[in-house]
């Protein structure tokens, strides 16, 4: 089948090293999805490979922390793949990385990623001590000879009738949320994320808003706010009702008349204000009268004298006494009758108010009330003082009722106060904080949204939702006739396995069907392997149950199509006769899984061995390099590690660039290629031992060891001097031994033009 060009993106941000400038934006057209990429450590492969075994069901709801770039707390990768010739039918995957949270996963890309990497490793077979795990059970559904092209076919038209709605809702969702934005609203504000497709199915929003138009005029007149408008007055009132209990004690309490002359008596109590006013300012000596300034004689000095002795008089006091109490019950006449009229005015205000605030519309205030009849009472009381004042001996007033009705209007007043002073506050905030009830109205324009387009889709999801379906039937028919053919997994599992061994190791180890553990001269060897095995078969056992393990990912046989292997660093460890067969093994995938269509691969790694059998060999033709926030296409088909690696070691002994990374890991490569060229048996550190040029800089093998292969790190262990100190030794040491080879990196200069 020809293979299609293919436009592939890659993005990866804050997961591991790929963070800031340093993160990961691929794209590229190719004619296939097989690629190799050769990246130096520490460059983020793993972190890559790493984050697409999320995908794996075994990874369902497990924490990912350890992706995460340090001190980010999200992170994500993409994945979007699409046939150029029908770019509308694109792949994709999406994973997100949250600290503490199990990570999400979307793959719409049809795919199954399976992932090789040192993780699969150390989860799968190593704590088995290298034994497979022989407990498999299930069956991957077969082809059949009946003939379901018909069902295949209306599968397919189904398929695309889901797809091509979906793309429509797709369309109305995206302009919905379009023209939220172009109504101000942030795609931060919670309520926005209503306008996804899913949410708008499941009819989420219950409580009932205004209509889109409606709260977008709202806005508009939020913004005409004028400034300085000030906030709305409280009104206060004070009432006194202690009063009462005294009055009604006043009235119960019998006083006895005086002497004096009852038209007498009567005239200071008509005229006691004149009268107590003029006794104050009169003075007996001057005898002038301190208002007409005429002379008293001894006639009118003698009624002065006689209010005085009647103002000095009980019954006089008794008689301020209820004059004080009728004040008393006229002033909280008064005050009520303010009250009315300042909450009125407040009243006013707060309905100017709501033209600009919808959130108040709803609020008014409680005007009590101020009628002639509410007065009633308090005017009752009053008559039964005036009463009293008119004889003081009385005690017969029923004033009970009316006192218990005053005390129950002047209570229910102070709890209208109350009332109204919480609601003038709530109303005076709102005012004082427009930005909070603009995004009140934010929210409701989304919620008006959200019900203005779910309504508008209610008929779209519910063909997608008959289409679904419809889909779900004729599956589960072709599964059932699909179902009259079973494949056993574990035999599948033990053939592959069996093969792939027998590939790498030409009979010298085998494969127990029943037990999967690993035979070695006609013996299970059981958990003998750790110790039997080396580093490098190791390393083969658990790539070959990789490749074997494929079976495991699949429910049906025609899954095998959908397979995409992502496999980091197969090499481990291995000689060079392995590397030569993983590189051959990785070209026969296609026809051991017999698949039909097109083999997806991504192979990473940092050998350069490696990478150039792949690629000389044309075993994946897509090459890359990756470095830090790129991946570049491979220029050259060639590749000269060795070379690459001196030429490094050269320029940060002579400046021309800092160390960094795989400064040690160059020095390793260029001194183990010598000392192999010229010692093939002896060690690295008996090679650098045995050189004086080389051992009398004691930090080159501890360079070598640890930098080259030593655990991970939060600080150098070295200071940049130590490397380049190094380097300058080893070029040194090269310019001795070979000086043609240092040479040979030098730009050549003719005419003084390099």
């Amino acid at each position: 089948m020809p293979e299609q060009k293919i436009l592939v993106n890659l993005n990866v941000n804050n997961i591991g090293p790929h963070n800031g400038i340093n993160q990961i934006n691929f794209s590229d057209e190719v004619d296939s999805n097989k690629a190799i990429f050769y990246a130096s450590n520490g460059t983020g492969k793993s972190f890559i490979s790493r984050a697409f075994r999320l995908t794996s069901d075994d990874k369902f709801g497990s924490n990912a922390d350890d992706l995460l770039t340090l001190g980010q707390s999200s992170g994500a990768l993409s994945l979007k793949i699409a046939n150029t010739a029908t770019p509308i039918d694109e792949k994709k995957l999406s994973i997100s990385v949250q600290r503490s949270t199990p990570p999400g996963v979307q793959n719409d890309s049809g795919f199954i990623f399976h992932v090789f990497n040192s993780d699969f490793v150390e989860e799968n077979i190593k704590p088995r001590d290298y034994t497979p795990d022989g407990n498999i059970e299930g069956y991957i559904v077969g082809k059949i000879q009946i003939d379901i092209t018909e069902e295949q076919e209306r599968e397919e038209r189904l398929k695309g009738e889901i797809i091509a709605k979906d793309g429509a809702i797709d369309v109305i969702v995206d302009n919905a949320k379009e023209e939220l934005r172009d109504k101000g609203i942030r795609s931060s504000t919670t309520e926005f994320t209503l306008i996804e497709k899913e949410r708008l199915r499941q009819n989420e929003v219950k409580d009932s808003v205004q209509s889109f138009k409606e709260i977008v005029r709202q806005l508009e007149l939020l913004k005409q706010l004028p400034e300085g408008i000030p906030d709305v007055n409280d009104p206060a009132i004070s009432l006194n009702a202690s009063v009462f209990d005294e009055i009604t004690e006043l009235l119960a309490t019998s006083y006895s008349k005086s002497e004096w002359d009852g038209e007498f008596v009567s005239y200071i109590k008509k005229h006691r204000s004149f009268i107590v006013k003029g006794l104050e300012v009169f003075n007996d000596t001057d005898r002038i009268c301190p208002f007409c300034k005429q002379s008293i004689d001894d006639v009118a000095l003698g009624i002065i004298h006689s209010y005085k002795a009647f103002l000095a008089d009980k019954e006089a006091e008794f008689l301020r006494g209820i004059e004080g109490k009728i004040s008393a019950i006229n002033e909280i006449i008064e005050n009520i009758k303010n009250f009315c009229r300042e909450t009125k005015i407040a009243n006013a205000e707060i309905i100017k108010l709501k033209k600009y605030f919808p959130s108040l519309g709803n609020t008014t205030l409680a005007i009590p009330n101020c009628k002639d009849t509410a007065f009633d009472c308090f005017n009752g009381i009053i008559s039964a003082l005036l009463n009293k004042s008119d004889n003081l001996m009385n005690t017969d007033f029923s004033v009970q009722e009316l006192v218990a009705e005053c005390k129950k209007h002047t209570c229910n007043l102070l709890q209208l106060q109350r009332n109204n002073s919480s609601i003038i506050n709530t109303v005076n905030r709102t005012k004082q904080n427009t930005n909070a009830e603009r995004l009140q109205l934010r929210r409701n324009l989304c919620k008006a949204q959200y019900l203005k387009v779910s309504n508008s889709l209610f008929t779209q999801f519910k063909e997608i939702d008959s289409l679904t379906l419809e889909l779900n039937g004729l599956r589960h028919s072709i599964i059932e006739k699909e179902q009259q053919a079973r494949i056993s997994k574990k035999e599948k599992v033990y053939k592959t396995l069996e093969y792939f061994l027998n590939k790498f190791f030409s009979g010298k180890y085998t494969i127990d069907r029943e037990t999967f553990q690993i035979r070695f001269l006609g013996n299970n060897i059981g958990q003998k392997a750790t110790s039997i095995l080396s580093d490098g078969e190791k390393s083969i056992v658990a790539f070959c149950y990789y490749l074997a393990s494929t079976h495991l990912c699949l429910s049906r046989e025609n899954d095998y199509n959908r397979l995409f292997f992502i496999i980091d660093d197969p090499i481990s460890s291995m000689d060079f006769h392995f590397v030569y067969a993983v590189a051959q093994s990785l070209r026969d995938i296609k026809e051991c899984f017999e698949i039909s269509t097109y083999v997806r691969m991504w192979v990473f790694t940092h050998n350069l061995e490696f990478f150039s059998i792949i690629t000389r060999n044309h075993i994946i033709n897509r090459a890359y390099v990756m470095k830090p926030g790129k991946i570049e296409l491979l220029k050259h088909q060639l590749l000269m590690p060795y070379e690459n690696h001196l030429k490094d070691i050269v320029d940060i002994a002579s400046g021309v660039q800092q160390p960094s990374h795989t400064s040690a890991n160059s020095i390793r490569h260029v001194l183990e290629t010598v000392s192999k060229f010229e010692y093939p048996k002896k060690s690295l550190q008996t090679y650098i031992a045995g050189n004086e040029m080389l051992s009398s800089n004691s930090c080159i093998f501890t360079l070598c060891q640890d930098l080259s292969h030593g655990p991970v790190r939060n600080q150098p262990p070295f200071s940049t001097d130590v490397i380049v100190t190094a380097c300058k030794a080893v070029v040194e040491f090269m310019e001795v031994r070979y000086k043609g080879q240092v040479d040979a990196l030098q730009p050549r200069v003719v005419n003084g033009v390099a």
